[in-house]
């Protein structure tokens, strides 16, 4: 069994950085799965020591070296079963395994809320896809189907209209009918600019704001070691914002008229696809941070917090920032990382803290 340390270095790609896995054992709590050199699963363990950097495992050996809790024995096993190396796919593992119980009956019904709420966006995404192409293409028509909408005989009307447009445009209907489905399984989880709704992407990157100025509130009013670890942490929450809020402007420019999507679909599929992705690298791991912060409320409750949150901040790859723009700030950044390290497993033991497993486990009851 090999395991790699590494220095404090900014990994190059998302890809390398890895996937956020929601575990409960503590000293595993946002470590990232991703593939090394032979095209294998491997795990990178961020607060395996008391050093600045991490450790790098082989996924199958982690049940050797660390003891799991049950729940994260078969969150293990999922992800290597979907072999699950980006954000939506780990998410899918997690929602699965949650829904088996052993975080608790309040994780069950969190997890079933989500993947309702997945549906509900879903289902919400086309309609008002298929509205924006009735709008371009038929704006004297788009405010009466939206007032029919939800009966049968409008339904029929809007599809109707959608295949005359299809025509129009010289699309065979299937063909349009299955862009534009398409496209709304790849924009859901952001959701558009004109959504009645926000997607889950979007209400995060709104969330990340939150907590950023929440953060910066508090530290405020402080002078301590803890009020420094504030402030880093709203610096580089500021400076994921920065980013995520570019990639959301150029996301909802291409989303913005969803006809010349469908008429463009070779290229622009890919565009909006990649959009899209990049945004949920960006905000990956951010989430279960966030919760660990709304749920402190004491002073020595948020002390801890921010104590728990320094060693597992997510920075950005060297490779997916501006180099003219953002490269000297995100490096700056990464380089003020290694002042704050903590380890949360009872080395004397070897076995998690039973305190830190339960939070984690609640924190999931209020995943998104």
């Amino acid at each position: 069994m090999a395991t790699r340390s590494f220095d404090h270095l900014l990994p190059s790609t998302f890809e390398e950085r890895g996937a956020t896995v929601p575990f409960t054992t503590p000293i595993l709590a946002d470590s990232r799965v991703r593939k090394d050199w032979r095209d294998k699963l491997e795990i990178v363990i961020g607060q395996f020591s008391g050093g600045p950097g991490a450790i790098v495992i082989p996924w199958t050996a982690v049940g050797e070296m660390i003891s799991l809790t049950t729940h994260d024995v078969l969150l293990h096993e999922e992800v290597m079963a979907r072999r699950a190396l980006d954000p939506y796919t780990v998410r899918m593992a997690a929602l699965e395994v949650a829904k088996s119980g052993l975080a608790g009956p309040d994780v069950v019904e969190a997890a079933t809320q989500c993947l309702a709420a997945d549906e509900e966006a879903k289902a919400l995404n086309q309609v008002v896809l298929i509205l924006k192409v009735i709008e371009e293409a038929e704006p004297t028509q788009a405010k009466a189907l939206m007032r029919e909408i939800t009966s049968p005989d409008g339904q029929e009307r809007i599809r109707e209209t959608l295949f005359a447009i299809a025509d129009r445009l010289q699309l065979d209907a299937k063909a349009f009918d299955n862009r534009l489905s398409e496209l709304g399984v790849a924009t859901y989880a952001v959701g558009t600019a004109w959504s009645p709704s926000e997607g889950r992407l979007r209400k995060l990157v709104s969330r990340l704001g939150e907590f950023s100025a929440s953060i910066a509130d508090w530290a405020s009013e402080r002078l301590s070691e803890a009020a420094d670890q504030a402030h880093f942490t709203v610096e580089l929450a500021n400076h994921t914002l920065k980013i995520a809020t570019e990639v959301l402007r150029k996301f909802d420019a291409l989303v913005g008229s969803p006809r010349s999507i469908v008429m463009e679909w070779d290229v622009k599929s890919g565009e909006v696809r990649g959009q899209a992705t990049r945004l949920a690298w960006l905000v990956d791991g951010w989430e279960p941070l966030i919760e660990t912060w709304t749920s402190a409320v004491a002073e020595a409750e948020q002390i801890a917090a921010l104590e728990s949150i320094v060693p597992r901040l997510p920075f950005i790859p060297a490779k997916e920032v501006d180099p003219d723009k953002d490269e000297k700030a995100n490096n700056d950044l990464f380089g003020k990382k290694r002042r704050w390290v903590r380890m949360n497993e009872d080395w004397k033991t070897g076995e998690p803290d039973s305190e830190l497993v339960h939070r984690l486990e609640m924190l999931k009851t209020r995943a998104t």
